[in-house]
């Protein structure tokens, strides 16, 4: 074991100062609003906490570790890409004004609102597919981490990430959103200082020059330049860009964050000021593979290169400090993804094939009820599903599933009035083609990824146009209810 007791002290606090906040935010759930949107009341401080912890995980400095041990600081466009769009959407309103103008709950109840019921539930199927294929990985990525640093045997290691996924059930199962963005709270300013601490001594241990020399020696000028790298290239990089342009408007964790805000002006500051933060989320991990590059050197699992240096090179008691922001990270992300995926089955799939509308309290039931199911799968997706390849590169093509056909439906729909009920069903089906590219027909990441928001936009343009809408379509301001 590389821990000491001081370590295991730290952990265990942790998790119970974590359990006890989450459980609190039962208190304040008696409707359907509550349990999804916490009531629609979160300023900008609470709102950019929960949506910088909802997408900085374990997972997310596993898989950028990972590009920065094999693309050197050529990574660095993935962050950049990732922050100045988010910057954009925060400082224009794109999308996600007119969405939370709407009240909305869910990203399909859009669907229905501008296209039609049916589509709705396709949508849903379509976003709880992608959606917990994506989060299916995250168990088994972080457990290699836990494993690796802590010193755990790899025979308990189900066994501990199964009992740490049951406490982030519980809190999520009881209290929604409200315990959601309590935890998230907490765990971000805990995460914030692990993260900030542990790229201080990566630097301090691999020293810039060591690091510079060793993507250099390892990779030449690749290393340096995204556009040569045979990681990226131009074509992923186009990719990149729309990706994060639908994740941060049609991402359904994300959105939740959107439909949660006080108000439009609200929404806007929280993904202004958690751009400039992603920046640093990209760019930090990506340092520490690089720094796993420079003191192990080439050659190892490049998804285990991090954890391994970081096992080598922390000391005791800050060992349990990095592990417990890395959990604070898990828990942020999983609870609001078990949310989220959740929601839009109950709300999106179940409830529209409902006979008659559910009370508030059955859908409250019924959320818990998919949190329930969807825990149990990911729980067992996460002990046997193998990568293909790099963490990153995976994520994105599951993430598309319903991202390209997303963000191609709702601008089409908020920003276009002769988008028709054909073209959002042509822009869902084209967009879920590029992971039939990707995992049957083995394209690489970037033409997967790009061919199925090119296949999304044009299949809404080509299906309106063959199939037009029977009447005119509601304007975007008729669609909100404030």
């Amino acid at each position: 074991m590389n821990f000491s007791t001081l370590d295991w002290t730290i952990i265990l606090v942790y998790l119970a100062a974590s359990m006890a906040a989450g459980l609190y935010g039962k208190r304040f759930i008696s409707n359907a609003s509550d349990f999804l949107v916490a009531g629609r009341s979160l300023g900008p401080y609470l709102g950019i906490s929960t949506l910088a912890a909802t997408e900085i995980g374990t997972v997310t400095f596993m898989y950028y570790a990972e590009l920065g041990y094999k693309a050197g600081f050529a990574s660095f466009v993935n962050g950049v890409i990732a922050g100045i769009v988010m910057i954009f959407i925060g400082r224009t309103g794109f999308v996600i004004r007119r969405l939370r103008e709407m009240q909305l709950m869910t990203v399909p109840e859009f669907f229905e609102r501008r296209y039609s019921r049916n589509l709705r539930v396709l949508t849903g199927v379509l976003v709880a597919t992608g959606g917990i294929l994506n989060m299916g990985v995250f168990l088994k990525i972080e457990g290699t981490f836990l494993a690796i640093l802590s010193g755990i045997p790899i025979e308990y290691l189900n066994l501990v990430m199964t009992a740490i996924l049951l406490l982030e059930l519980l809190y999520t199962m009881l209290g929604g959103m409200v315990s959601v963005v309590i935890t998230d709270f907490i765990q971000f300013v805990v995460l914030a200082l692990g993260a900030v601490v542990v790229t201080a001594i990566c630097i301090h241990s691999a020293g810039w020059q060591g690091m510079h020399d060793a993507v250099m020696r390892h990779m030449g000028a690749q290393g340096f330049n995204p556009f040569t790298s045979p990681q990226f290239g131009w074509a992923f990089i186009a990719f990149q860009i729309v990706f994060w342009m639908a994740l941060n408007t049609c991402w359904q964790t994300t959105a939740m964050r959107t439909f949660s805000t006080r108000d439009t002006e609200v929404g806007k500051q929280v993904f202004t000021w958690t751009g400039v933060i992603f920046l640093g989320r990209g760019m930090m991990p990506m340092l520490w593979g690089i720094a796993a590059l420079a003191l192990i050197g080439p050659g190892q699992d490049s998804l285990q290169a991090m954890p391994a240096m970081l096992a080598r090179i922390l000391p005791n008691g800050l060992r349990g400090i990095v592990v417990a922001g890395m959990l604070a990270a898990t828990m942020s992300v999983n609870s609001s993804y078990l949310l989220g995926w959740s929601s839009v089955i109950a709300q999106d799939i179940v409830g529209p094939m409902s006979r008659k509308p559910l009370s508030n309290r059955a859908q409250v039931t019924l959320n818990r009820v998919a949190n329930l199911c969807v825990s149990v799968f990911v729980m067992f997706w996460g002990l046997w599903y193998k990568l293909p390849g790099p963490a990153y590169f995976y994520l994105n093509i599951t993430a598309a599933i319903f991202l390209a056909g997303s963000i191609a439906a709702i601008v089409g729909g908020l920003y276009w009035k002769r988008a028709s009920v054909a073209g959002g069903y042509a822009a869902m089906f084209g967009g879920a083609a590029g992971a039939v590219g990707f995992f049957f027909l083995h394209m690489p990441a970037s033409y997967a990824g790009f061919g199925a928001f090119a296949l999304a936009f044009v299949g809404l343009f080509v299906g309106s146009l063959i199939a037009p809408r029977r009447g005119s379509a509601p304007p975007a301001e008729a669609l909100a209810v404030e």
